[in-house]
């Protein structure tokens, strides 16, 4: 009988790898010392709102990686029977 176990820590290094380029056309069209928050000027560094960004559509990617191993990660169809 096959167990169901998915390693959620092989998504990390793909969403990584997809931050990248979706970082990178964000800023291609917004400039980051622009970033307004709740009415008010974001007040950090280019810098640091790169990192941020990246930061963020990297735990984006990251989830999505996950939601895909939870809900096909354990699916036994016939072809992929050992």
């Amino acid at each position: 009988m096959r167990t169901c176990n998915p390693n959620y820590l092989r998504a990390m290094w793909p969403s990584f790898l997809v931050a990248f380029p979706a970082t990178a056309l964000l800023f291609s069209a917004i400039d980051p010392g622009e970033v307004v928050l709740f009415g008010h000027p974001a007040g950090i560094s280019h810098l640091g709102m790169y990192t941020l960004v990246f930061l963020l559509l990297w735990l984006l990617c990251y989830a999505a990686s996950v939601l895909n191993l939870w809900l096909f990660g354990c699916r036994r169809d016939a072809q992929w029977d050992d």
